[in-house]
Order: C-alpha cells, then sequence, then structure tokens
C-alpha cells in the first residue's frame, strides 16, 4: 500500500460507516505518479456522502490539474446526486511546477464549490496543512473543523484563521465532521434526519438553551456560544444565542452567517434574546440583512432586554420572526430604560434629590411599567409570555406549526448584504 493509501485513504474510510466508502479514479495517475488525493463516496450515518482527502506525504499535497480533476469529479457527483461533500485537507497549496494551470485548476474548484453552496451542505475539515490557495478552497465551505495546531492561512507569515469547530486531534476533527452532518439535510431539497426525543439538561433556570434543546445535542460552533446545532424532541434546528451591551461585532457576524446557513437549508431557528444593543452598525446592518432575508421558520425568546436595534434587527415580528416569545421579566423598549427616562421622565428627573441613587431607581420603575413584556404583548409585538418551565414545549410547538412554511420573495440574483 502507498504512502497516499496508507494516510488519505484511511481517513476516509475512518470517516464513512465501516465498508461502505468506494474509491472513484483509483487509478488516476499524475505524469506516472499516484495524484495526492483520494475521492469517493459512501455512507455517513446511513446517508450518501461524497468526500475527498488530500496528503501531505505524496508531493506536499500539492494542488495541480489532476489533482483539482478528481476533486471536480466529487463536486459533480455530489450535485448531480444532492448529497454533501466533505474535504479532508492536508495540503501546501497549489502544485507551482505547473505555473498557471494550477492556478486555474484551484480557481474551477471554488467555481464548483461556490456552484454547490447552498444546494448540498460543504464541510471543510482541516488536519494538518491548509495554506495559500488552498485555504480559500476549505473557506468556501458552510462549515470549517480545524485541529487546534493546524496550519490554515492565506499568506506566509499570517496567523492561522479561527476556524467553525476546533478539535485536538485528527480523530476528533473527523468524528465532529460526522456528528454536523447529523444535524444537516443531505440538500436544500431534503429535510435533516429525525432522532429520538431525549429529555432536556434543565427544566428551569437562566440557561435558555439547556431548558429546550435535547440533553446532549448542541453541536457549538464559534468559541463565543453564539451559534449552535441543536435538537428539539428530536428534530435539528438552529439556536442563535444574542447577548452583551452591547452585542460585538464578531458574535453578530457569526449571527448572521449561521442565520443564512440555516436559511439555505430550511432549519428552523430559535433565536434567544437579552441585548440593549450593538457594538456597530455596520455589524448591525449585517445581522439586520440575515434575518430579513431568511425565510426559514424563526422563532424568537426574549429572556431579559431587547432594546432599539436589537429588537428591530432580530426580535420583532418585523424582522421576519414568525413568533416572539417573552419570559415574564422580559423588557422590549425603543430605548434602554436609563436613556428613555432622560426623555420621557424629563420632569420628574429634574425633580430628584439624589441623581445618582434615584435615577437608578427610576429608570427600574420604567422598565417595569413601560417596557415589560405584559405591554409588549398587549401591543402586539409579543406573540405570548412564557415561562421557562413553559419554553421547551411552546417552541417546539411553534416549529411543529412553521414546518410548512413556504415564502416567495419578489425575483432577483441575491441581495446585497453588507460583508
Amino acid at each position: 500500500m502507498s504512502k497516499q493509501a496508507s494516510a488519505a485513504l484511511m481517513r476516509l474510510e475512518q470517516f464513512f460507516d465501516s465498508g461502505t466508502f468506494v474509491e472513484i479514479d483509483r487509478l488516476m495517475k499524475d505524469g506516472g505518479e499516484p495524484v495526492p488525493v483520494v475521492g469517493g463516496y459512501g455512507l455517513v450515518n446511513e446517508s450518501p456522502v461524497y468526500a475527498f482527502a488530500q496528503d501531505r506525504t505524496v508531493c506536499s499535497g500539492a494542488v495541480g490539474k489532476a489533482h483539482a480533476a478528481k476533486i471536480k469529479t466529487i463536486y459533480r457527483l455530489a450535485a448531480q446526486n444532492g448529497a454533501p461533500v466533505v474535504g479532508l485537507f492536508d495540503s501546501d497549496g497549489a502544485r507551482l511546477g505547473e505555473g498557471i494551470d494550477a492556478m486555474d485548476a484551484i480557481a474551477e474548484i471554488l467555481s464548483a464549490a461556490n456552484d454547490l453552496s447552498g444546494v448540498v451542505p460543504q464541510v471543510a475539515v482541516v488536519l494538518g496543512a491548509c495554506v495559500g490557495s488552498s485555504a480559500l478552497i476549505a473557506a468556501a465551505a458552510d462549515v470549517v473543523i480545524a485541529v487546534k495546531d493546524a496550519d490554515y492561512y492565506l499568506n506566509v507569515g499570517d496567523e492561522s484563521s479561527n476556524a467553525d469547530v476546533s478539535a485536538d486531534t485528527a480523530d476528533e476533527a473527523i468524528a465532529k465532521a460526522r456528528e454536523l452532518l447529523s444535524y444537516l439535510p443531505s440538500n436544500n431539497l431534503a429535510v435533516a434526519p429525525l432522532f429520538e426525543t431525549v429529555a432536556p439538561a434543565a427544566v428551569d433556570g437562566a440557561d435558555a438553551t439547556a431548558i429546550v434543546a435535547d440533553a446532549g445535542s448542541l453541536f457549538k460552533l464559534y468559541e463565543d456560544d453564539v451559534a449552535a446545532f441543536a435538537r428539539i424532541n428530536g428534530a435539528a434546528c438552529g439556536i442563535i444565542t444574542l447577548t452583551g451591551d452591547p452585542i460585538a461585532c464578531c458574535a453578530a457576524s457569526r449571527a448572521a452567517r449561521f442565520m443564512r446557513l440555516c436559511d439555505s437549508f430550511s432549519l428552523p431557528v430559535l433565536t434567544v434574546v437579552d441585548a440593549a444593543g450593538f457594538k456597530g452598525l455596520k455589524c448591525a446592518s449585517k445581522i439586520t440583512q440575515a434575518y430579513a432575508e431568511a425565510t426559514t421558520a424563526k422563532v424568537t425568546l426574549i429572556t431579559g432586554k431587547a432594546y432599539g436595534a436589537v429588537y428591530v434587527a432580530v426580535a420583532g415580528k418585523f424582522a421576519g420572526a414568525d413568533a416572539v416569545l417573552a419570559w415574564p421579566d422580559a423588557s422590549v423598549s425603543p430605548l434602554a430604560p436609563e436613556t428613555a427616562i432622560h426623555i420621557v421622565w424629563k420632569d420628574r428627573l429634574s425633580e430628584m434629590n439624589d441623581p445618582a441613587k434615584d435615577r437608578e431607581a427610576l429608570a427600574e420603575e420604567y422598565r417595569k411599567t413601560c417596557c415589560n413584556a405584559e405591554t409588549a404583548a398587549a401591543q402586539g409585538a409579543v406573540t405570548d409570555l412564557v415561562t421557562p418551565e413553559a419554553t421547551r414545549e411552546c417552541v417546539a410547538a411553534m416549529f411543529e406549526m412553521l414546518s410548512g412554511k413556504r415564502v416567495s420573495k419578489l425575483p432577483k440574483k441575491h441581495a446585497n448584504i453588507r460583508l
């Protein structure tokens, strides 16, 4: 068995269900030498998947015309059969000896990946080196999983880019790729796999995710816990958690990207909101457009604050939420109470004897009397008030009701989202 077979082939056999992997273009050569990539198809969690694995030990895993031809075959077959594409990356980049031909070959892979974006799930698993032009291919995937010490960058001297999901070892990264696919449908016309219902990890408390999701079902993306796949009563969904005073720009950007991913494959999204604002206009604009454009089922749960732009962008019915739920102590307001009292209760402020102490008390009074969830519900801004204990059942019922949601929008190529 060649080095190529002992590395890339074994990784693919580890990735696929035992005994299901079928190699494609097994005898293909590049100048009489093995092509430093193995590709094929098989089953993952009993569902069809197409995958390729690069091998840095053969010609440094360099991407040339033959290498690209094998990968493009994977993309073509995945498109024809509506199955996910998974790439196991371990390459130093383009095959420089082929010059412009190598660069064109990489461009063709990128074109194939972008054509399939939003049609079938794409997952990149960075197991070793993924540098230069190869990093562009990996970055085009819906989710990038990387081993913590892997080289994942575009330019020499750059720090490794942050992957969506990190793993300590190659084995763990491959296992996470298998797990991730269990939350996603095979393509944008299919439905995600169903699992047995599991009771939640908690029935009350402040952690809405633990109350709502099936225990052990969370698959978190990013390090700030802003986005996660989960299951509610065995059905896959996305959960976006927006907290902060204000919401950080990186969190807003990640939430926007995750919403677009879920929307591509019609996964319902629960947005948990407890925030007073955004840190900047660009990130607020980005998430606003992602939420407005998404047509998948969207339920908002306000657990604390939903003030101003946060309510407008992600929490309100006119932000596209199909239902807005709120915990009894939640607060909805055009402005933070600390700011609103300077406008609405200006006269009362002028009469205060101890401004520092009295202003705080006045803001709390305003929150309880003018910004409470019951008032918001009476005005139609909140669909229903729900206790933490009843939240899971209510969200599950909402998603069930919205499972057949279909929305037609004005014909266009795409929205011009602020990136």
